[in-house]
């Protein structure tokens, strides 16, 4: 039987598994964190993720810890509202959902697949009939096949392409979550606001928590927002239209995360004989079209449906089927960030003007191709 490796235990590492595992393929997780604790707040879970969660019949489970979304809005910091997109006539329902609660589901799934923690990959040797990877702490693998789902500094991607660089977008990001029950009233929508001073949004993800995240543009590493608290967040934005301040002011600072947002160059190749990438170590993205993590749940089930007995054909079958598409998106995803990162008053009431005039068929288009017009296989 075939046996796969998987490093990395995040969420297109797992739906990997759960693909591959599915269609009776032996596989083994290997996780370097010594516990599967998710980096992260909120993501967005779009339909064309929902399909695959339907077909693996998990979606019923996902309802459990998530939110539907009925619209996502888009607005000036003076709160006009440049866009708006209705969600309910897509052919699956959009989610938000807590990144723990999503771990937990597809963990759920993989109840029986052997999943190892505090195994750091350093090193892979791959021959005509079999793969070995090296951990730190001495301890090997073999198999048939490596899935390199370790993310966007992956070690495994750095020895196959040492050249390739990451990208930094021009912009750092601050993510949180807060209790909001009772304090303010949130609808199942997205929120977006674009202004000079950056960009906010927020979602609710459950019924008592709402998911928000800030961006701005700045050097890498800039010492100017290393120190940055909730308070200076709020005092960044001073004429933003509510909620943004109050939901800022009941997120405890303790559990925002920051970093600067990085992509990579679109890749030529996934697939070097035995060894595989998806998720970010592929295609690392902007998080602009919320398509991150939706792409990594593509390409493990493009893998699973592709990787059998046939194992070499079966990854020049899941790389045709996936480059085109992820690198389109991460393009798309590129250019958005430019447009919503826009800071010189004057650029950005050009850009809003641009926005309310665009034609909504404009705007079906994209979601048609993100979210409906694509075959997985």
């Amino acid at each position: 039987m075939t046996k796969v490796i998987i490093l990395g235990g995040g969420i297109a590492g797992l739906s990997t598994a759960i693909a591959l595992h599915r269609n009776g393929i032996n596989v083994e997780v290997f996780e370097k964190t010594e516990e599967l604790k998710p980096v992260g707040a909120g993501i967005m879970l779009a339909p064309n993720a929902i399909r695959i969660f339907n077909e693996w019949g998990i979606t019923d489970r996902l309802r459990r810890y998530a939110n539907p979304l009925l619209s996502t809005i888009f607005y000036s910091d003076k709160g006009r509202v440049l866009q708006k997109q209705d969600l309910s006539q897509l052919s699956q329902q959009m989610y938000a959902i807590h990144r723990a609660d999503l771990h937990k589901v597809l963990l759920k799934e993989l109840k029986t697949v052997p999943i190892h923690l505090g195994k750091r990959a350093v090193n892979f040797q791959q021959n005509e009939h079999s793969t070995t990877v090296y951990f730190d702490d001495g301890d090997q693998v073999h198999g048939d096949l490596i899935v390199a789902a370790d993310g966007i500094h992956s070690i495994i991607r750095k020895q196959l392409l040492p050249n390739l660089p990451i990208q930094y977008a021009g912009y750092t990001c601050w993510r949180g979550v807060a209790e909001y029950a009772g304090s303010i009233h949130l609808d199942d929508e997205l929120h977006e606001i674009w202004g000079a001073n950056g960009r906010f949004g927020y979602v609710p993800i459950s019924k008592t928590k709402v998911y928000w995240y800030m961006l701005v543009n700045a050097l890498p590493n800039d010492k100017r927002y290393s120190n940055y608290t909730v308070n200076h967040l709020i005092e960044t934005l001073p004429n933003y239209p509510q909620p943004v301040h109050d939901i800022l002011q009941l997120t405890n600072h303790e559990n925002v995360i920051k970093h600067d947002i990085f992509d990579i160059p679109d890749l030529k190749q996934y697939a070097f004989e035995r060894v595989v990438l998806v998720g970010d170590a592929a295609h690392a993205m902007t998080p602009n079209l919320g398509q991150g993590a939706c792409q990594g749940i593509e390409d493990g089930y493009s893998l699973g449906r592709n990787v059998g007995n046939q194992l070499v054909n079966g990854l020049k079958f899941y790389e045709k089927n996936r480059l085109t598409r992820a690198s389109k998106i991460s393009k798309v995803s590129r250019m958005a960030g430019k447009l919503a990162q826009l800071d010189k008053p004057f650029l950005c009431k050009v850009r809003n003007m641009l926005l309310l005039s665009t034609p909504s068929f404009i705007n079906e288009r994209q979601s048609k191709f993100l979210y409906e017009d694509y075959d997985v296989i």
